[in-house]
């Protein structure tokens, strides 16, 4: 019989939260101000904060992004999988940001290429309807729902090896912080290991610009970004080393990107 895991949340109160699920988290002092400041009160309501809107995103409104380009949610974890996996070890820790309900994760989790993976969103409806689809179609029990900010992670210092995150950066209110914090939590890459990305991260874009330039479009959350390099500005502003454009159709694009010592 599986063994049902914890839901995790920043906010709780350490009197819930076993030592040993938390290890890693930043320390106590950190904890507490994070959880005086921290209320997951979202500055505009979204549909998807609610348990129906979480039901709806996972059961159909997820795979309509294939009419953006995306190839689909097993394609999306088989590529996670094949930039970001070690064939040869399976001590990595993944941090899967944005999971949503899920679809993504649950076949990275099933992939069983990663020693242990996070999954982390911000709304608590999401957090429950990835656990219930973990528990019920992943085998492996190596994995956490953790609910948090992307742009306050509760989580030390260089402590994943990877961290991932499918169609969520256009959701962020405020990228650059986002992709800060995901560097400051992700462990550098090898200089002598070309294929050693640390990150890897999907979103949309524009499918066709028309007139709009850099001057001229306002981005705003749950926008698509102007074009490609609109996103890689993002990641060259938030500090990393190298990136690149792992793939593009429509409206998708996928970037890698990782950060030397």
């Amino acid at each position: 019989m599986k063994r049902k895991r914890q839901l995790l949340t920043i906010n709780m109160s350490s009197s819930i939260a076993p030592r040993a699920s938390v290890g890693f988290f930043r320390h106590q002092r950190a904890r507490k101000r994070t959880r005086r400041m921290r209320t997951f009160v979202s500055s505009s309501f979204s549909p998807f904060q609610t348990k129906l809107g979480a039901i709806v995103y996972d059961s159909g409104y997820r795979q309509l992004f294939r009419l953006l380009g995306y190839p689909g949610c097993e394609r999306e974890a088989e590529e996670v999988v094949s930039i970001l996996a070690n064939k040869n070890t399976r001590v990595m820790q993944l941090l899967d940001v944005s999971c949503g309900p899920g679809v993504v994760t649950k076949s990275i989790i099933s992939s069983k290429m990663f020693a242990k993976v996070y999954a982390l969103d911000f709304y608590e409806s999401m957090c429950e309807r990835a656990k219930e689809t973990f528990e019920r179609e992943c085998t492996e029990n190596s994995y956490e729902v953790v609910r948090g900010d992307v742009s306050d992670l509760p989580f030390a210092n260089e402590t994943f090896e990877k961290v991932s995150s499918t169609a969520g950066m256009h959701c962020w209110p405020d990228p650059v912080k986002g992709m800060k914090e995901i560097k400051r939590v992700l462990k550098p890459s090898a200089n002598s290991d070309r294929d050693d990305w640390g990150v890897l991260f999907s979103t949309v874009v524009l499918p066709r610009k028309g007139r709009e330039t850099k001057e001229t479009y306002k981005w705003e959350t749950n926008k698509p970004f102007l074009d490609r390099e609109a996103v890689l500005d993002i990641v060259r502003e938030s500090g990393f080393d190298e990136y690149e454009v792992a793939r593009e159709d429509k409206a998708y694009i996928l970037v890698k990107a990782r950060y030397f010592k």
